[in-house]
């Protein structure tokens, strides 16, 4: 009898740990929930908690801060498949109800059969502002004006616009992150006239109006390297256990993968407080395959993976150049306090490749996802909604370096070669980028057989050139 127990209770505790582990993740009760979703990461995931280390012996004179906007709603070509979220939904319900499929721990899938769209997701607020975004710019304000409060203070009694230079793209969202920003440094959205530019913007907005980028998208093959991850081991495995958790006896469509995913980082950067239930969809490891998807694609379509994604970032380091020559020169009074742009992801991404930010030794690939786990370029770091750059141009008492700058990247130092902890010499920082300012040209971007291809291959052609004609002259 003592043996006929111990074997029931032995059969009872293998099968409840086979059911225990049939639920192998339980979103809702993870108190350390994965939070890096790439370009739709929540700015407060990745900003800088402590504040801005001293720098000794120096006094700021002037910032110039590149920001993408706040967090947003989704595009009108979007709002429409993630709204079919609701039928999945459904048929998940009845996988696990009625056919006793799915692995989703019993809370999860409380939750998801009382998720609802959110109102707003709707065509009236497409690619609009959220609320959470305009305190992301509100509250970096007040930060910033706390850390630099000689140069980021409004003087009602004088004229601000020769002080502060405030510039967007000409979106809904880049100006209402403007205005937000204002706000939080100055409290009023009007304290200095509002640059707003044109469509056909070469400097905020140079991917909109660069018809060779466009061209190069697919004669580039953009999208190779995370096709490939797309149909390899790790992406495939995850489309199968996703299915399988679900309750689905057959493998789900990536489509249905993507908008799931979009979903859950949407929600979660919306209302940073709460859980979206569709982050339950996916284990830890699940979204870091999701998040190096992106990272590839954007490596090559926006970041340092193309040279063409550097040329378009060059106006940008030409414009802070500018502004620090000035100052350099000793010309104080012609030069704001603080300049503040406001624009996108590829705008950001542009500017970084532009002066080699977040260069890894060596390239995104689909085939070394697990070898560059500890890289550099991420997207979740480095272009999560709300991202920005700082650069403080500062005047020191040091004789043989009296000018530097220090970089910033979500109130992070950025560690940059040839820096200290971020501040570098503005003397190494000319030689370093002073060529890519001084050359700085878009002309490729409407005849790429123009000025960028003589600026990279100009000697080469001049020596072509002389030596074929010192040839025909020899000859004759």
């Amino acid at each position: 009898m003592n043996l006929y127990i111990l074997v029931q209770f032995s059969l009872g505790a293998l099968l409840s740990q086979v059911t225990a582990r049939e639920i192998d993740y339980c979103y809702t009760s993870d108190q350390d929930p994965y939070l890096l979703m790439g370009t739709k990461t929540a700015y407060q995931f990745v900003q800088g908690r402590s504040r801005f280390p001293p720098v000794s012996n120096c006094s700021p004179i002037q910032i110039w801060i590149l920001s993408r906007h706040g967090t947003r709603y989704p595009g009108k070509k979007s709002i429409a498949p993630l709204l079919t979220l609701s039928r999945l939904r459904d048929q998940i319900i009845y996988n696990h109800e009625n056919r006793g499929n799915g692995r989703l721990c019993n809370n999860d899938f409380q939750a998801l059969k009382n998720w609802y769209p959110y109102p707003s997701l709707n065509e009236t607020f497409a690619n609009e502002l959220t609320r959470q975004g305009e305190q992301d710019m509100r509250l970096l304000a007040r930060r910033l004006q706390s850390e630099f409060p000689d140069i980021l203070r409004a003087d009602p009694q004088i004229n601000n616009y020769q002080i502060y230079k405030f510039r967007s793209s000409n979106t809904s969202r880049t100006r209402k992150s403007m205005e937000a920003f204002m706000d939080g440094l100055f409290n009023s959205r009007n304290a200095v006239p509002k640059e707003y530019t044109p469509s056909n913007d070469s400097l905020l907005h140079a991917d909109k109006n660069c018809p060779e980028w466009d061209k190069s998208y697919d004669t580039d093959h953009v999208n190779d390297e995370s096709d490939k991850f797309i149909l390899g081991t790790e992406y495939q495995n995850l489309i199968q256990n996703v299915s399988s958790r679900l309750g689905f006896s057959h493998n789900i469509n990536n489509e249905s993968i993507g908008l799931m995913y979009d979903m859950c980082r949407y929600e979660k950067a919306w209302e940073i407080n709460r859980l979206s239930i569709w982050c339950s969809i996916f284990n830890k490891q699940e979204l870091k395959i999701l998040e190096y998807l992106e990272d590839l694609n954007h490596f090559y379509y926006t970041g340092p993976g193309r040279e063409i994604n550097k040329k378009l970032g060059c106006p940008l380091v030409k414009d802070m150049f500018e502004h620090f020559r000035n100052l350099e020169s000793g010309h104080d009074e012609n030069e704001p306090k603080g300049i503040f742009y406001f624009s996108h992801t590829v705008t950001l991404q542009n500017f970084m490749a532009a002066l080699d930010i977040d260069k890894d030794s060596t390239p995104l690939l689909a085939s070394n996802y697990h070898s560059v786990t500890r890289r550099h370029y991420r997207t979740s770091m480095h272009g999560a909604f709300g991202t920005n750059i700082v650069a403080v141009f500062y005047r020191c008492s040091d004789v043989h370096s009296p000018n530097k700058v220090m970089f910033y990247i979500n109130e992070i130092p950025l560690l940059m070669d040839g820096c200290k902890v971020g501040l570098c010499d503005w003397e190494f920082l000319k030689e370093r980028f002073g060529r890519t300012a001084e050359e700085c040209n878009l002309n490729f971007c409407f005849n790429p057989n123009d000025a960028s291809v003589f600026n990279t291959y100009g000697f080469a052609y001049i020596f072509i050139i002389i030596h074929a004609i010192l040839r025909s002259l020899f000859y004759l």
